[in-house]
């Protein structure tokens, strides 16, 4: 009966933990470039059994073969689709590439393709951080024509103002979200990429969101009905136990 009440209770905590994930997929439907965050869950014998492998250490006959577990969430690098924009600054990649980012804490990377130009007249993301140019340094874009060919190469008022740094990941999936739609590469992720061979960028489209409102609200709702089923065990494990005691244990 307590194995029952330990599972129960566990299936409620990574219902909650999935059901913030989907919230927070929700809440960037509309974020041009958001990639969709899919958590994964482990049953705790698996858990156990891949932490503690050693026979000493682990008796798997007397390990608890139930409940849950939400060990981890990965990105869903599915493209999103593309919507033409006909702004000049709206950037759609087509291919597996990032655009590199330059911000006060270093290099980062980002699909989301929908840009500006700050109070010094350079390209940068709508939180201000400076778009990279492959030459290093920032790109200057005041003027009044603004054209960037499929290749990342700018040109102002028909001079050349930079080239986009593209980079392509051998593990993609790797990357870690920092923030503002931003991934960071780690010395191991970034040592198996490369610049950019298979990317190219469509000037005046954008990418949206792959998340998918059905697909999510769907999950939300069964996340929401697992939770109540979960809640609903341990009401009855409770109430078995206290008939249990009231009749079995009394005189």
């Amino acid at each position: 009966m307590l194995p029952g009440l330990y599972n129960a209770a566990t299936g409620m905590i990574a219902a909650e933990q999935r059901q913030d994930i989907i919230a927070n997929n929700l809440a960037n439907a509309s974020t041009p470039g958001f990639k969709r965050m899919q958590p994964v869950q482990l049953g705790f014998y698996e858990v156990f059994s891949n932490k503690m492998i050693h026979p000493f250490h682990f008796n798997r006959e007397a390990a608890p073969a139930g409940g849950v577990k939400g060990v981890e969430s990965f990105t869903n690098l599915s493209m999103g689709p593309v919507r033409i924009t006909e702004d000049p600054l709206s950037l759609a990649l087509r291919g597996p590439g990032y655009i590199v980012i330059d911000t006060a804490d270093g290099e980062r990377y980002t699909r989301a393709g929908q840009f500006t130009i700050d109070v010094d007249g350079e390209l940068s993301t709508p939180e201000g951080h400076k778009v990279a140019s492959a030459s290093g340094g920032p790109i200057g874009v005041n003027g009044e024509k603004i054209t960037i060919s499929p290749e990342g190469v700018v040109t102002v008022d028909g001079l050349v103002a930079g080239q986009i740094r593209l980079r392509e990941f051998q593990n993609p999936i790797r990357l870690e979200r920092t923030g503002d739609n931003l991934y960071l590469a780690s010395e191991e992720v970034l040592a198996q990429s490369a610049e950019a061979a298979d990317t190219y960028l469509e000037q005046g489209a954008l990418e949206l969101s792959n998340v998918q409102l059905p697909v999510e609200m769907g999950n939300m709702m069964l996340g929401l009905r697992s939770y109540e089923a979960n809640q609903k065990v341990i009401q009855v494990i409770d109430a078995t136990i206290g008939r249990l005691i009231d009749q079995v244990g009394s005189p």
